[in-house]
């Protein structure tokens, strides 16, 4: 994808992607419907070109919209409201701009507000998952059509199926088809003004999305292996132009071949064929990020060393992959990592994670014995019974939490430095999913 490209991909979300796919926000929102609320994050509304395609909807024959302002994660309360005010605006579409948070609040609220028991189904206060398209259960009506624009490079929510709430503390993944989005608009020039910390971050879920699955596999599969193993090198390739000069015109193209990548690995497409749960890193990262007050981002670079490890020495029953696939991995990867990713995988990427200011083990994100501890016990008790992670006992995930704290090659931070992810002026942003 280059910086003067620009498609349109039915996935079935409608995806216009490319340079200036902003300039079409008006008509794809007029499409949608005649009453239009937006669900905004303040920052992100606030960069020009968001802030250009905003006031111009007016002019597309969209009325003025009711603007409903978000921060922080998204909770089961908040977005039980934004739903109940989505009933009374009458919208009959939702615009949606900002992170992840965003995002997914504005998708379970348009569902919820055309299925008022959604918020109320038992299953919010059990584990991990709530799947409204499990056998046997009554299927949902539609939500209102959704146009989602992202302004984050790393969360994917404009084209899956997924939304994380919060409920009692706990983060819980609402799984359905019904909320793919209606419509998304991919435009790069909405993460110009990201610094290169937060494009590597991106960059990093985005990889951690298309190896997992692949690692975990039990067999391969010719084409989608081979899909996988390309996008993987390409958004190491991607992540690395894209932090050289972030803000410049030059880093145009990588990062709109970043934020593609990003959608792309959102649909599962590299994934085809393998197990639906099978992106272990994000469960495995969830208590982290919350222990280290840090995003999804950092949390799975600290992890994605050792998880590399346990998959070269056929861990945790070879359930999140095995040296086989992990040898195959590392032939795709070298030509970016160097040759020494085919001996040692997990440490090249660690040097690559350290050279983009990311932390390569737990340490660098400042957890001690008793915070990787808890860690462990946290992710037992909130995705133990979820995916790849069910079936796998509470020492066993200690073992791994604690061989990533201390990883081989990983640059322990110094007494009073900066952890690797986030500079010394810079605080952490969190990011809800």
């Amino acid at each position: 994808m280059s910086a003067a490209s620009s498609f349109v991909w039915q996935v079935p979300t409608r995806a216009v992607c490319g340079a200036g796919a902003l300039h079409g926000l008006g008509p794809e929102t007029a499409a949608l419907g005649g009453v239009v609320a937006a669900v905004v994050d303040v920052r992100a509304a606030q960069l020009p070109p968001a802030a250009d395609a905003l006031a111009v909807l007016a002019a597309h024959g969209v009325p003025p919209v009711a603007v409903h302002e978000v921060a922080g994660p998204p909770t089961l309360e908040s977005v039980r409201e934004l739903a109940a005010a989505l009933g009374r605006s009458g919208a009959d579409a939702v615009l949606a701009l900002g992170g992840g948070s965003t995002m997914d609040a504005a998708k379970a609220a348009a569902l919820a507000a055309t299925n008022p028991g959604l918020l109320d189904d038992p299953r919010w206060a059990a584990h991990g998952v709530v799947d409204l398209d499990a056998p046997g259960d009554e299927r949902a009506r539609p939500g209102l059509p959704t146009l989602l624009v992202p302004s984050t490079a790393a969360t994917g929510s404009e084209l899956n199926g997924v939304a994380a709430l919060r409920n009692a503390g706990r983060k819980r993944l609402l799984v359905s088809g019904l909320l793919a989005p209606s419509t998304a608009i991919v435009d790069p020039a909405l993460t110009a003004a990201l610094p290169a910390a937060r494009l590597a971050e991106g960059g990093v879920e985005t990889l951690c999305r298309i190896v997992c699955p692949y690692l975990a596999s039990g067999a391969a599969l010719g084409t989608t292996d081979a899909l996988a193993e390309a996008l993987a090198a390409h958004c190491l390739r991607a992540v690395a132009a894209a932090c050289g000069a972030p803000a410049s015109d030059a880093s145009r193209p990588a990062r709109a071949d970043l934020a593609w990548l990003v959608s792309v690995s959102a649909t599962q497409l590299p994934g085809l064929g393998r197990e639906p749960w099978g992106h272990v890193l994000w469960y495995l990262q969830d208590a982290v990020a919350d222990l280290a007050g840090t995003a999804k981002g950092p949390a799975m670079a600290a992890l994605l060393p050792a998880y590399l490890a346990e998959a070269a020495a056929g861990g945790v029953g070879a359930r999140w992959g095995t040296p086989g696939r992990l040898a195959r991995l590392a032939r795709a990867l070298a030509p970016e990592l160097g040759p020494d990713a085919h001996a040692d995988l997990p440490a090249a990427l660690a040097r690559r994670l350290e050279e983009w200011n990311l932390p390569a083990d737990l340490s660098g994100l400042g957890l001690d014995g008793a915070a990787v501890g808890r860690a462990a016990a946290d992710t037992h008790r909130a995705w133990g019974r979820t995916g790849l992670l069910d079936g796998v006992g509470r020492g066993e995930l200690a073992g791994f939490y604690h061989r990533a704290r201390r990883f081989p090659g990983a640059t322990v931070t110094p007494a009073g430095g900066s952890a690797p992810g986030r500079s010394p002026d810079t605080p952490a942003i969190r990011e809800g999913r």
